[in-house]
């Protein structure tokens, strides 16, 4: 494995020059700066995996570093060393990525048992999300991945919905995945050892689109040469997915209609009703509010299918993903390719995250399996591997946001929250390792994730 870059900055000769010889020793490889220019300069020519940074400096402070730190090495993490820690610059330093602050005077073995945590995550992360996917890939086709707070919300919606049978309305943009969310409700659900059916309802004709949902009897048209059973019968006790449900033809959705009202179904050529037992997932990337406007799609159809509605974030709007993503993607696509896991440079993460991705997840992950394809480094997937569309479309702002709880408790919360979060991001949702970190027993940071909101269900969903 290759060893793990760390940048202390500290204006403090002494102080930056012991630290660096002690982290020698132990193994890393050792950058310093003794102010923020000089460190933002290393973060722009090497790759820091780690940034060790004092607070108060000349010229600046360490949430500067740390800024900086998260806008040019995206996957590096920042930890802090003060004297003056205080509720509002820790809920400051969180929003900039700090995993964590060291108050000094330093103890050196724990920053040493810090520091062994991050690299023995590093080490082991590409096993683990290795044998993650292989496990995922024999049970579904996706990953339902993101450490955002808009994937955290949806994975919530998510484990509630699951426990029932109710019909779920999935919007959102091309390639956000829904498809993904839909097999994930089924495979939380008591119908997870049943069927999992989908069908795109705007790839077929009226007549081939019914006869798939709904069966045909023997000679019910030219070509019905047997008995067919439809897609509501074959997916009967699991989940039938219903993708693009807006291009289904209107006279078919007074049928889908009537057999999700009644939960019946009549094939094609034939007079007897078929009773049926499912939960139905649909989807769109359209606004269905607008064809009901425009006279394109039923109203009552609508009401029918929008039990519960799923609306799925942009990529562009959850940047805190992409990393995450990418990584996930390399993996899958060396692997299937034959080709040597490599991982990205910190210019190439750079311009993922600040690409603004019209074709959402979709459109990453082609990006990476073409960069995989294409790249010639024996190390590492550089800018260079990316096309040159990425260069050209409008970037993201990764600005933090600036907003202050008032009340103190409401700032230690938020606090609580964003340190749990950052942290289980830097373990990559290992629940076990995220506890033994924070100090407390697994059960108790359990309660604590509860109390907090992030999850509520005890598996390590945190993805």
């Amino acid at each position: 494995m290759r060893a793990m870059t760390v940048l202390v900055v500290d204006d403090e000769k002494v102080q930056r020059e012991t630290l660096a010889s002690i982290l020698t020793d132990e193994g890393y490889q050792v950058l310093t700066a003794g102010d923020v220019p000089a460190a933002t300069q290393i973060l722009r020519d090497a790759s820091c995996d780690i940034v060790l940074t004092d607070f108060r400096m000349p010229g600046g402070t360490g949430l500067d570093i740390a800024r900086n730190a998260r806008e040019l090495c995206p996957e590096s993490v920042s930890l802090i060393m003060t004297a003056y820690a205080d509720v509002q610059g820790v809920i400051e330093a969180m929003r900039m990525g700090v995993l964590d602050y060291l108050l000094k005077p330093l103890n050196v073995d724990s920053l040493l048992a810090r520091l062994a945590i991050i690299r023995d995550r590093r080490d082991l992360q590409l096993e683990v999300n290795f044998l993650r996917s292989e496990m995922n890939r024999n049970v579904d086709r996706g990953t339902l991945l993101g450490h955002s707070q808009a994937m955290l919300d949806i994975h919530k919606v998510i484990e509630q919905v699951a426990a029932t049978r109710g019909t779920v309305l999935i919007t959102g943009e091309s390639g956000t995945g829904k498809e993904v969310v839909a097999r994930t409700i089924h495979r939380m659900s008591a119908q997870a050892a049943n069927k999992f059916v989908a069908i795109n309802c705007g790839a077929l004709p009226e007549n081939l689109l019914e006869s798939e949902l709904f069966g045909h009897k023997k000679g019910a048209f030219t070509g019905a040469i047997a008995d067919k059973a439809g897609l509501f019968a074959v997916a009967n006790e699991g989940t039938l997915f219903l993708d693009e449900i807006g291009d289904m033809p209107k006279n078919l959705q007074v049928k889908l209609l009537r057999a999700l009202q009644e939960r019946e179904i009549t094939p094609v050529g034939d007079t007897k009703p078929i009773k049926v037992n499912l939960r139905v997932v649909a989807a769109t990337n359209r606004d269905l509010a607008a064809d009901i406007a425009q006279n394109t799609f039923r109203q009552d159809l609508f009401y029918r299918l929008n039990v519960v509605e799923l609306k799925m974030p942009p990529l562009r709007e959850r940047p805190d993903d992409i990393a995450m993503l990418a990584r996930h993607f390399i993996e899958k696509y060396t692997k299937e390719l034959g080709k040597p896991m490599r991982p990205l440079s910190n210019e190439a993460c750079r311009t993922l995250v600040r690409y603004s991705w019209p074709g959402n997840v979709r459109e990453l992950e082609n990006i990476i399996e073409r960069a995989i394809i294409l790249s010639k480094s024996p190390d590492r997937i550089d800018v260079e591997d990316l096309p040159a569309s990425l260069h050209q479309m409008p970037l993201l702002s990764t600005a933090p946001s600036t907003s202050i709880p008032v009340k103190l408790d409401e700032a230690v919360r938020q606090f609580s929250r964003d340190h749990i979060l950052n942290l289980l991001t830097t373990v990559d949702g290992d629940k076990k390792e995220a506890a033994k970190a924070l100090g407390m027993s697994l059960s108790s940071l359990y309660r604590k994730l509860e109390e907090l909101e992030i999850v509520s269900k005890r598996t390590d969903d945190v993805k």
